[in-house]
């Protein structure tokens, strides 16, 4: 399938005639980090950090803060910057299917969400929270997402 100005499907992220910027959020809190499990493709059924595509004339901080509440129902205050990251993802014939530069962040609960319980919404079919130990055993995790998270539990374990 070739790729047009705009993109193969609605939103243009299938086939995508140039990269788009992705954003999500680490929150940790007591020792746990916030994870969803993907609810479309790319890399549907993963486990990955809350985020999504940024949108037209939203910063970067304002995107993770949205995503973070779309699909956790938690607010969000972005710290520091985790990981700059290519997803690109090819279909069997080679052809780019998908295409993100991420940024991932590590971001700390606004006090309204401090006691708050997260829950799936949005483009999430579920939430967890997890430890260091767990994260090694999830299946359904790529190495890089594996990689940002443990990065994300010293550094806010190195705030506290």
């Amino acid at each position: 399938m070739m790729p047009t100005d705009e993109g193969t499907d609605a939103g243009g992220r299938r086939y995508p005639a140039r990269p788009l910027v992705g954003v999500a959020g680490a929150v940790v809190r007591e020792g746990r980090v916030l994870l969803i499990r993907r609810g479309s493709e790319p890399m549907l059924g993963s486990w990955t950090l809350p985020g999504g595509a940024l949108e037209t004339g939203e910063t970067i901080l304002e995107g993770v803060a949205r995503e973070l509440l779309e699909e956790t129902g938690l607010r969000v205050r972005p710290l520091e910057l985790l990981a700059l990251l290519d997803r690109i993802v090819r279909d069997v014939d080679g052809a780019v299917e998908y295409h993100y530069v991420l940024m991932d962040w590590l971001c700390e609960l606004l006090p309204e969400s401090n006691t708050a319980e997260a829950h799936a919404s949005g483009d999430a079919l579920n939430v967890a929270w997890v430890t260091a130990e767990e994260i090694h055993s999830m299946q359904e995790m790529d190495e890089a997402t594996r990689h940002v998270l443990k990065d994300a539990l010293a550094r806010a374990e190195a705030r506290a």
